[in-house]
């Protein structure tokens, strides 16, 4: 059965069956459920898998430790997920390399948390030591807080010597910038600490035309869901730029919430978005907690599900959690996102799971 037939329900199926639901699982005086699984969802049924030819990739997400790969590849089994390009640790990589080289791919990553003085010059030691392992992309986290914790932005001269290193490898570049606008309203408010959104989008859009040959990918929709004209502008500015749509409560809030001027976006601009879940592995996220973010992200862009999401959204009160609300993309829209544009992307900077790590592409 097709998934969007099987989903298919109205708004006002899923408002009143909604309190049924949770009432089923929530019976007075049982036990409360975890935050990934607030409605008893099954995650183990069996899902279909994408309709899709050729490997399901996951451009953004962040396998941790090698320890953590059962429970990561039995979820993503699951659900049809088969291959990732994961931000880990540089510690962590040649053993999931090893065991796993021909489903995963690296992101250059720095040692996270460190901020000390020789932060730079080590920064650009591993960006080496990636590239040696294969990888031709390098991540750049400038949320408000990361820039506000590290004291540098993108523009900064400190951290020219990095993206020149990266730029000269002839790797691509991702960049988180922006952050939920519930952010910007609450823990951003103090703009002359942390900035404002426009400065912020002003200094990306300043480095990316510093760098115009430069294949780029804007995480989590650009940092910027809640608005797609913005995003429309640097898709038509910036013909290198691709957008992936990870993040699971973000994208599931927000998409959900604009519905329709979403899918028309995720439809127009089918060429220049890329899946990713940013799933975060960890020693107490087990099968469930992973599969709950496949699932979310399943529902959101194949189904016309409409319902509540298992996860809890830690940024609204619990009796005012989104109400999901999926996509139904286009066949042909969702072969592009899950698996063409990443492989074509991939292929143009040295990289894919169709080579063993570390070669070249043809021409």
């Amino acid at each position: 059965m097709d998934l969007r037939d099987a989903e298919n329900s109205t708004g006002e199926q899923a408002a009143d069956g909604r309190k049924a639901e949770l009432s089923e699982v929530r019976p007075v005086g049982a036990p409360k459920l975890p935050e990934h699984n607030r409605t008893g969802v099954d995650f183990r049924k069996p899902m279909p898998r994408p309709k899709v030819k050729g490997r399901v990739i996951d451009f953004h997400c962040h396998l941790l430790a090698r320890r953590h790969a059962e429970d990561w590849f039995a979820a993503a089994d699951h659900y049809g997920i088969d291959a990732f390009v994961t931000m880990t640790q540089l510690e962590e990589v040649v053993s999931l390399q090893r065991d796993y080289g021909s489903r995963i791919q690296f992101i250059a990553v720095p040692q996270w948390q460190e901020t000390g003085p020789g932060f730079i010059d080590d920064w650009r030691r591993r960006i080496e030591a990636f590239y040696n392992l294969g990888s031709r992309m390098a991540k750049f986290h400038m949320a408000p807080g990361t820039m506000d914790r590290r004291q540098w932005r993108l523009d900064s001269p400190a951290l020219e010597p990095v993206i020149n290193e990266v730029v000269g490898r002839g790797m691509a570049i991702m960049t988180h910038l922006g952050d939920p606008e519930t952010w910007y309203r609450g823990k951003y408010a103090d703009a002359a600490r942390f900035g404002t959104r426009e400065e912020h989008y002003q200094m990306w859009e300043g480095v990316m035309r510093r760098y115009p040959e430069v294949p780029w990918v804007g995480a989590h929709l650009g940092g910027n869901p809640e608005n797609f004209e913005r995003l429309q502008g640097l898709l038509d500015r910036y013909p290198n730029l691709m957008l992936d749509c990870s993040a699971t409560r973000w994208m599931v809030r927000e998409v959900s919430a604009r519905r329709e001027e979403a899918r028309e976006f995720f439809i127009r601009n089918a060429d220049r978005i890329i899946f990713g879940s940013d799933q975060v592995s960890g020693d107490d996220r087990g099968f469930d907690f992973l599969a709950s973010r496949f699932w979310a992200h399943r529902k959101l862009w194949e189904t016309a599900y409409v319902g509540p999401s298992p996860i809890l959204d830690p940024d609204l009160p619990e009796d005012q959690q989104p109400i999901m609300r999926g996509l139904a993309l286009p066949d042909d829209v969702l072969q592009k996102i899950y698996h063409d544009n990443a492989t074509k992307f991939l292929a143009r900077i040295g990289m894919g799971f169709e080579l063993r790590s570390g070669e070249r592409a043809a021409a």
